[in-house]
């Protein structure tokens, strides 16, 4: 190869010469490279600054590029000369590139020649002393072809993707005028919530999460656009396709600080399958890349799903709903305009489209509520049609397919709908006579109907493609308000056989099968919800193995179920839940030990604590120990913990014991807490110590607790600043309740702050309220700031109620709404409880004002129960009135308990039906049971049967009492 002249004449003039050169290839190829990277081959001066990683999205190229940064870095971050030098020497090197070539090679967002890509790895590889470079260069050409094969799309900013890109709705032509632009924005409260938290990604200092709740066609989307946009306009949009690639994305640290994860309706990310994954990782995301920015849009009956703690069931939702309430996630999109309804008539003016939607929101009676955002998107107009019926405004097979396509998503299948499924299903959702076709295209002639080509015009059904490259549609969603509309009309409906059938044989992947399984097993459909496991775990979709076997199980098919089991360890656990609660001990243990030999860790404390349980010490003892020999030691945990309830002391110090010899701290800190208990103070000392030193920071919350009960202030303090050393800034916290007790406010005040500094956002809110009660309002806003500032709007939630109880409404009002402002709006809740409470129904009704126009409508459906209680009807009716208005869908069924555990059983019932008519599906259960008190057990059946239809997973055993 030729050697580059300027490498050569560089060298030699440094007096070093051809000798030299060869003298430092061999050394370099010898040694591994280190010559490269020393400092007698570095020009005098300062060190130039070491490259930047490239910013790219996922992909090949982006794994391509981070490998060669990778050998960069481990390299030492060589000079660019330095490199262009080492390959200069080696004849043997298939590329000779220069100084700006290797910039854009290592720092570059684009793919590089192959020869000079080669040349770098190996230069580098060898620096960097990798055991076999040789391996590194095949390595390197093998990520090449693929990145060059499918380099993916390149950084996109929002501006690049487009607003309709990342789910903005179109406006709804008018005259064909301006279809393509988007409307004169018009900026909300929940917009400066949201550019604020941006603002803080922006300036560094954290990585936020924004979830935007409201109602379809609000202008969530559009809102977060417009603040992406606006604050963080050259951060790179990442949009990842579903939960499974957000969380190969994470897995791969595939996503660099100052990017935008895009979320568009994170119900497909978080409450599907893989959701819980996907929580994991977003918490991860969040933890370890500064700064981020993860922002999604949802509809609040997702929001309410994730939000709602299982109690009798399994709890499906538990990360994201920790993830949400971690960082105060959710902003409120109210349904109207409120004060922007002014703006929007001055944009009338100009904007046809804009003129269109206002006064068709006056002409539909929601003028008042100013719902013009869903009459420019064209939502209500498409509801007015469906609801016409078929055979009208849609042709009796286009009205079908539009429902079948509501009821799938509704029950699970959230990715793009095949155009196979919907073809097999629509003819259940058909008379007979409406079967009757003589065109063999009637299913593309519906598609054409309904999917609108026309830019601007109403579409019912949304083409999409999930094949890759272009081509026509392969898939189909309903559009996204008629969807909301029709599938709360529907809630209580369960669909004909044909739509579960053609969801086994079509759903579009392992996630729709597993999800419309589900929904299956909620309504009491085993035989379809069996077919749709079934096919999930044929193609590959091990989720949907446990529940496979549980149905199979309590359906009496034990073969079957440990058939379908197979090798998943989950699912031989869930078996031996189910034989434990059933009394078959043997089976329990049978199915326990397979799910622990498969890796359950779990599976070996269910083990040993059905052998103690049986008197089986040393079955028991004997299991502990085969657990820790498969690195599961959390089995001796325990099993000492069951004999410590069961009073062995020494037993339980035993089993402590042989946990913390198989390496496990949480042995000695059990070891310590049973000699603290015994009174023996040096012995728990020694063991807390140990077990903090072994990396059981609560450790030193004990010993705090155990210095200061000895009187050993000093000593604590020590404690908790070792814990404070290693983040636990629990330590603090203690040691400053405990002064606060004492009545040493500065003391106390020192600890919330140590706590502060070691990364307690809620030690802030506890500075906020120590700082009023002492009188220092600046002091406690100030802290109060600094939490919201870090996503906890506890401290001013605290403050909104110390004024509110100290008699300052307008204080408390403030601080009410700066918690509002922060992500809650429990402050404004709490306040409309204690005024309505005092008296004060104005101040009361002011607070739940302020709550709603945040997204909370809970402080009115208060309101209504309190009133209910009080005995005013009039204004219990006008607040649950408000209370629907705001968006609580539950507020009737809640009023209708109320009324119901006063006696008032007529009045209980009317708010039930109400409740039913609203499509809030937990009222047909509730009206079942007061029916089935009431003695009509015939009409109780009928609507247990209804709840059952709509998914309530509680209203079996009603039906089964009721028809039995």
């Amino acid at each position: 190869m030729r050697r580059p002249l300027d490498a050569l004449s560089s060298w030699d003039q440094d007096g070093g010469g051809r000798e030299a050169a060869d003298g430092w290839r061999r050394d370099a190829v010898e040694s591994g490279g280190t010559a490269m990277g020393s400092d007698e081959n570095r020009s005098p001066g300062r060190r130039p600054r070491p490259l930047a990683p490239p910013r790219l999205p996922p992909g090949a190229l982006r794994e391509f590029k981070r490998f060669l940064y990778r050998l960069y870095l481990a390299a030492g971050t060589p000079s660019l000369e330095a490199i262009v030098d080492a390959i200069g020497r080696d004849d043997g090197l298939p590329g000779s590139p220069l100084k700006d070539t290797v910039n854009r090679i290592l720092g570059g967002a684009k793919l590089p020649g192959l020869h000079d890509a080669e040349s770098v790895a190996a230069v580098l590889a060898r620096s960097g002393g990798a055991d076999d470079p040789e391996q590194v260069v095949v390595r390197t050409k093998q990520l090449w072809i693929a990145a060059q094969e499918n380099p993916g799309p390149p950084p996109r900013t929002a501006e690049d993707w487009g607003a309709f890109s990342l789910g903005v709705h179109r406006a709804v032509a008018v005259d064909g005028s301006g279809v393509d632009d988007l409307t004169p924005y018009i900026a909300r409260k929940h917009d400066e919530l949201l550019r604020d938290r941006l603002r803080h990604a922006a300036e560094g200092r954290q990585s936020v999460l924004a979830l935007l709740v409201g109602q379809s066609s609000t202008g969530k989307s559009r809102a977060a656009f417009e603040a992406v946009r606006g604050e963080l306009p050259t951060w790179p949009v990442l949009v990842p396709r579903g939960a499974h690639e957000l969380v190969d994305w994470v897995a791969t640290d595939s996503v660099d600080a100052r990017t935008v994860v895009w979320l568009g309706e994170a119900q497909r990310h978080l409450t599907e399958p893989a959701g819980e994954e996907a929580a994991r990782a977003l918490a991860e995301l969040l933890g370890r890349v500064t700064p981020v920015a993860v922002i999604g849009t949802m509809w609040p009956e997702y929001a309410r799903k994730v939000a709602s703690r299982a109690l009798e069931t399994a709890d499906r939702y538990a990360h994201a709903r920790a993830l949400l309430e971690t960082h105060r996630a959710e902003i409120h999109v109210p349904d109207g305009l409120g004060d922007g309804l002014g703006q929007a008539r001055k944009i009338a003016v100009r904007d046809p489209r804009m003129r269109a939607a206002v006064a068709a929101a006056q002409w539909s009676g929601d003028g008042a509520r100013a719902r013009v955002i869903q009459q420019l998107t064209g939502g209500p107009e498409l509801v007015r049609r469906y609801e016409t019926g078929p055979g009208n405004a849609f042709a009796e097979i286009e009205h079908a397919v539009v429902t079948a396509a509501v009821d799938a998503r509704r029950l699970g299948h959230g990715s793009a709908l095949p155009g196979e499924l919907l073809a097999e299903a629509v003819a259940g959702y058909l008379p007979t006579t409406a079967r009757v076709t003589h065109d063999s295209g009637w299913f593309a002639t519906a598609l054409r109907s309904l999917c609108a080509q026309e830019t601007g015009s109403l579409s019912a059904l949304v083409p999409d493609r999930v094949a890759p490259g272009l081509g026509a549609a392969d898939g189909y969603h309903p559009a996204d308000y008629l969807d909301q509309s029709v599938r709360l009309r529907r809630a209580h409906l369960a669909p004909p056989e044909q739509l579960w059938e053609a969801a086994a044989a079509h759903a579009r992947t392992v996630d729709d099968l597993y999800a419309m399984g589900q929904a299956a097993q909620d309504r009491r459909r085993h035989d379809h919800a069996v077919r749709l496991y079934r096919c999930a775990v044929e193609r590959g979709g091990e989720v949907a193995r446990p529940a496979l076997a549980q149905l199979l199980e309590e359906a009496g098919d034990r073969e079957g179920a440990q058939t379908a089991a197979g090798d998943s360890a989950r699912a031989w656990a869930v078996l031996g839940a189910l034989r434990e609660n059933s009394g078959d001990r043997d089976g329990a243990c049978h199915a326990y030990a397979t799910a622990a030999g498969a890796g359950e860790r779990q599976a070996w404390s269910a083990l040993v604590r059905l052998r103690e349980a049986a008197g089986d010490r040393a079955g028991a003892e004997e299991t502990a120990a085969r657990a820790a020999e498969a690195g599961c030691t959390r089995a001796w945990l325990t099993l000492a913990r069951l004999r410590d309830h069961a009073g062995d002391t020494a037993g339980a110090g035993a089993a402590y014991a042989r946990a913390a010899r198989a390496g496990d701290p949480w042995g000695l800190l059990g070891q310590a807490r049973l000699a603290e208990r015994a009174g023996e103070r040096a012995a728990a000392e020694t063991a807390y110590a140990e077990a903090a030193a072994g990396g059981v920071t609560t450790a030193y919350v004990h010993l705090v607790q155990l210095r200061w009960a000895g009187g050993d202030e000093a000593g604590a303090e020590r404690a908790a600043a070792r814990a404070g050393e290693c983040r636990d800034a629990e330590g603090w916290c203690v040691l400053a309740r405990l002064r606060r007790e004492r009545g040493d406010t500065e003391g106390a005040a020192h600890a919330w702050g140590r706590a502060v500094a070691a990364g307690s956002v809620t030690a802030q809110a506890q500075l906020a309220r120590l700082c009023e009660e002492n009188g220092d309002r600046a002091g406690a806003e100030r802290a109060a700031r600094k939490a919201a500032w870090q996503g906890d709007a506890e401290a001013w939630v605290a403050l909104a109620r110390l004024r509110a109880e100290a008699g300052d409404p307008a204080a408390a009002d403030v601080a009410a709404g700066a918690a509002a402002a922060a992500g809650d709006t429990d402050a404004c809740t709490m306040l409309a409880r204690l005024r309505e409470a005092a008296g004060d129904r104005t101040g009361a009704e002011r607070a739940a004002d302020a709550a709603a126009e945040n997204g909370d409508p809970e402080a009115w459906a208060a309101l209504s129960r309190i009133r209910e209680r009080a005995g005013d009807r009039a204004g219990s009716q006008a607040a649950v009135a408000q209370a629907r208005e705001a968006g609580a869908t539950g507020a009737w069924t809640a009023l209708g308990r109320v009324r119901e555990q006063g006696g008032d059983l007529e009045g209980a019932e009317r708010a039930y039906l109400t409740a039913t008519a609203l499509g809030d599906v937990d009222a047909w259960g509730a009206l079942a049971q007061l029916m089935e008190e009431k003695g009509d057990v015939r009409r109780a059946a009928e609507l247990y049967g209804t709840a059952v239809d709509a998914g309530d997973t509680e209203a079996w055993e009603g039906l089964l009492r009721t028809r039995g």
